[in-house]
């Protein structure tokens, strides 16, 4: 794993220079200068488990949201509380949990589905926010200029190591003064399997659609360093990563890796600065 704090120009040249089999460009084009306008997006974490009848209905809202916004919202599912999540035979056997999602079920006191986290920012006093308020929570901060502009510059699949590998890179666009960490997950989409649903009849489906599925926090669940202190306006990161593809994925053709930014201390601890998202495959 590397890191780099470099100026633009010299990044540039590093990327520049990569050799990557079968690489994607860079969908998105290049970065905006500094002082440039870049809206932030955002990051809705929705806690589910396939036991839960309620939860179907958050992901119903969740997959309206991601159609009205697109690419600035990412969404990833996040299983999680045993009584929702665990494994339960004949029919629930599959066990969507992941050590990243213990983590934060721990950490953020999340004892009820479905909830959800809206960048990790409190809304209305709490960090969960109701499935109710998922759409007005993303409105109040999908606006906002980002304090960085992030992107996904290479990513490739390796079907021989069945390893994923690629760079991110930042620049600040505002002046960032405490530590911040990068996260990266990986996420499964068009995942069949059994649901309970309360709007369904009869409840138990066995083909429930389970959509943006959290696979792994590829880097620990709270990621790494990306900025350590102090950081001004032009300042330029990077993170090369590869890794293996986590055992639980089905088809990495419907995967996504997930990159998002967040503070790690003071008053806006936890709270997702920026994220991107990008397809695994074309």
């Amino acid at each position: 794993m590397r890191h780099f704090f470099l100026p633009l120009l010299a990044l540039l040249a590093l990327t520049g220079c990569d050799i990557v089999e079968n690489p994607k460009g860079d969908l998105a084009g290049p970065t905006p200068p500094p002082g440039a306008t870049v809206t932030r997006n955002v990051l809705l974490e929705d806690c589910t488990g396939f036991r839960c009848n309620n939860c179907p209905d958050a992901a119903i809202r969740a997959q309206q949201l991601k159609e009205i916004y697109g690419d600035r919202l990412v969404v990833v599912a996040v299983h999680m509380i045993a009584n929702f999540a665990a494994p339960d035979p004949p029919n629930f056997v599959t066990d969507f949990r992941t050590p990243a999602g213990n983590t934060y079920e721990q950490t953020f006191g999340i004892t009820a589905l479905p909830t959800g986290m809206i960048s990790r920012k409190p809304f209305e006093n709490s960090i969960l926010v109701s499935r109710y308020k998922w759409s007005t929570a993303t409105a109040a901060l999908i606006n906002q200029q980002a304090d960085l502009d992030l992107k996904i510059d290479s990513l490739h699949y390796n079907t021989g190591s069945n390893t994923i590998s690629g760079h991110v890179r930042a620049i600040l666009l505002r002046p960032l003064t405490t530590p911040h960490n990068i996260t990266l997950y990986l996420t499964e989409d068009h995942v069949i399997d059994w649901q309970i649903d309360n709007q369904a009849t009869p409840p138990e489906v066995p083909n429930y659609e389970h959509r943006h599925v959290l696979r792994a926090a590829l880097n620990s669940p709270w990621g790494e360093q990306f900025i350590s202190g102090a950081a001004p306006v032009g300042d330029t990161l990077g993170l090369s990563f590869s890794y293996p593809v986590p055992t639980n994925v089905l088809q990495p053709s419907n995967c996504s890796l997930v990159a998002y930014v967040y503070s790690t201390t003071g008053g806006d601890q936890y709270e997702v600065k920026q994220v991107v998202e990008r397809k695994l495959l074309p």
